[in-house]
């Protein structure tokens, strides 16, 4: 069932409606793993019917990630998806059906696919030849037909090792191209942020968008929709706590209490508690299955890998910086420090203010636990209940933080809204989310982003530090953005102090009167 993400849907065929008009629109898309990327780009290539618009998609990591791979599944999607659209056809897995297909589209799909067998046949593959005649295709195929493309290239960071110059050719290829368009989405956000940033091929090109963790609501939603049975709304909201609202931590723990359900023809907070836990730390636990196999992929490449576990643990049980971790694990800052950086390279943490942080808290108490031997089923209601607490903890630690994927969103669309460079200000003990200054005017942006709607307390704060702050006799704006909206008291004192406020999309809200 497709839950929550009606918004972004909406969105993404807004852009489709701009594509048809002549528009070209990049879109990339950020996601931690399994928060439903992939299902919202398949959604959107599902249920388009236009047949002035060819969506050809690639999950890039379930083909061969090198130039071959590419080359052979981008040909392929392109052929199949337009000749889709007059016949029904059979996927072209062998590259003698490819040719078979081209051949019913025409002289031109026939020669490009003749031509690329022809390069891959050699024993030096012209690689950077190949990669332009493939995007070149793109473009042929859509004048030809007169349709405009959405190329959908799931999981994109993965063709990074397809080429050391694959962005340079792809952006060479494709930037002067009006009638393709490429729908990229990827959940190693520091990979990401490197190949969007102002030093690389494709800055500015992109626009961004965030997939983000399931509201209250959709939370409950989806749990109705995964449970045969009613659940009462204390135990759904246990649920929404300790999963955070991510939709595959909460479908998996639906299952287990529907097997549990199955048992015991009923559902007690004790029972929900050791749902919770077992999911997480049982041999057979989904979210444990999938912990293990992020730890394993994400380490694959290492050689001590034990160090590596070892760093994890030590950030499991709090953020720390490179002295700290130095000094516990009694190796050198320089030699700690490769260990860091090739870390923040796996996803699995990020740094802020030079302070090294797990990335999803629920890992993080994954991490602790397993270090500590707790890796069989927990059989022992009160462990479950015991654990619960601890991840609680943990969970309102990490809550306080405004996530590294989202702090980066909000610049990145402030600065296109603002057309102003904002930065994170701390001076004096004052530290402000972002600041900017246009037309000799300071932009003061707070940010709240948490799932409790920001309150009186929270608006007066930002009013006392600017007071205090350099820029208390200085021409401002002060702006408040809060995820979970605002009490009436805040909307109140926001308006006496002009404080405009924003929404978790970055809209303007209007006050509200009792």
């Amino acid at each position: 069932m497709f839950i929550n993400r009606t918004r972004e849907l909406s969105i993404l065929n807004q852009y489709r409606e701009s594509i048809n008009t002549g528009s070209k629109i990049n879109i990339a898309i950020f996601g931690l793993r399994r928060i439903g990327k992939t299902e919202l780009l398949l959604q959107f290539k599902n249920n388009t019917i236009d047949r002035d618009v060819l969506i050809p998609y690639i999950n890039l990591q379930k083909i061969i990630p090198d130039i071959e791979g590419f080359v052979k599944a981008y040909s392929k999607e392109l052929v199949y998806e337009t000749i889709k659209q007059t016949e029904q056809v059979d996927y072209p897995y062998e590259l003698e059906d490819l040719l078979i297909l081209a051949s019913k589209l025409g002289d031109m799909e026939t020669h490009h696919v003749r031509t690329i067998l022809n390069i891959l046949k050699q024993q030096e593959i012209a690689k950077e030849e190949i990669l332009q005649l493939t995007f070149a295709f793109a473009q042929k195929l859509a004048e030809k037909h007169g349709q405009k493309i959405i190329f959908i290239l799931d999981e994109f960071q993965e063709l990074l090792q397809v080429h050391p110059r694959f962005l340079q050719i792809m952006r060479s290829m494709t930037e002067k191209q009006n009638d393709v368009n490429y729908w990229i989405s990827g959940s190693v956000f520091s990979v990401f942020d490197e190949m969007l940033n102002h030093k690389n091929p494709f800055f500015g090109q992109f626009i961004r968008m965030t997939l983000e963790n399931f509201d209250r609501a959709s939370t409950h939603k989806l749990i109705d929709s995964e449970l045969p049975f009613e659940l009462a709304g204390n135990h759904k909201d246990k649920i929404y706590k300790f999963t955070n609202g991510q939709p595959y931590y909460t479908v998996a723990v639906c299952r287990k209490i529907s097997e549990q359900y199955t048992l015991d023809s009923s559902i007690s907070t004790p029972q929900v508690n050791y749902c919770i836990m077992n999911e997480i730390f049982s041999d057979t636990g989904s979210i444990n299955e999938h912990f293990e196999y992020i730890l394993d992929v994400s380490l694959a490449k290492f050689k001590n890998k034990d160090r590596y576990k070892s760093i994890l643990f030590l950030l499991s049980q709090n953020p720390t910086n490179l002295t700290q971790v130095s000094k516990h694990i009694k190796k050198p800052t320089g030699e700690i420090s490769n260990y860091l950086k090739a870390l923040l390279k796996t996803d699995l943490i990020y740094r802020k203010q030079g302070t090294y942080h797990i990335r999803d808290p629920l890992f993080a108490f994954w991490v602790n636990n397993k270090y500590l031997g707790l890796s069989t089923n927990i059989v022992s209601e009160k462990v479950a209940e015991h654990l619960l607490a601890n991840l609680e903890e943990k969970y309102q630690k990490a809550s306080t933080e405004l996530g590294i994927a989202k702090e980066y969103e909000v610049k990145y669309k402030l600065k296109e809204l603002y057309d102003i460079d904002f930065e994170k200000y701390l001076k004096n003990n004052i530290e402000f989310h972002l600041v900017g200054t246009k037309d000799e005017t300071v932009y003061i942006f707070e940010i709240k982003w948490r799932n409790k709607k920001t309150s009186y307390n929270d608006i007066d704060n930002l009013v006392q530090k600017t007071n205090k702050s350099e820029f208390s006799t200085q021409k401002r704006l002060l702006f408040f953005i809060s995820k979970s909206g605002y009490t009436q008291s805040a909307i109140e004192l926001a308006s006496h102090n002009k404080i405009a406020l924003l929404d978790g999309h970055l809209e303007e809200i209007k006050a509200i009167r009792k």
